[in-house]
């Protein structure tokens, strides 16, 4: 019964967001928020109940006029920061630059190694 009713609140926030041209805006918040019950997959291609019914609540929210901070706020509010694919603030930098600095630091590595291998051995000096 509750996944029939979140399947019609689904198609009915659906019909109400291509009336609009919304649908783009709740792909997107969609997106930005993990499907709370397997933490793997995002709420707009995951195949679950909860996932559903966090779809259909979003259509619902945007066509009631929330904004996109709003909703985030209110899944973060009930859920934590876990639910948001992407953190939020200084967070968010580290994501990407500790990847990109790692990659430079062992790139850097291996040309350091390979060089002081071809470097031919210096003769002990006699004195």
């Amino acid at each position: 019964m509750r996944t029939a009713s979140a399947a019609a609140a689904l198609l009915l926030s659906a019909a109400a967001c291509f009336c609009f041209g919304q649908q783009e805006r709740v792909r997107a918040l969609e997106e930005k928020l993990m499907a709370p019950c397997c933490w793997s997959e995002s709420v707009a291609v995951h195949r679950s109940a909860v996932a559903a019914e966090m779809r259909a609540d979003i259509a619902s929210m945007v066509v009631a006029g929330k904004s996109d901070r709003e909703i985030l706020d209110h899944y973060r509010s009930i859920y934590g920061t876990r639910i948001l694919l992407e953190p939020v603030g200084a967070k968010r930098i580290w994501v990407y630059t500790i990847p990109v600095a790692a990659s430079l630091a062992g790139i850097w590595l291996v040309i350091w190694v390979i060089r002081r291998m071809l470097k031919p051995p210096q003769a002990a000096s006699a004195a």
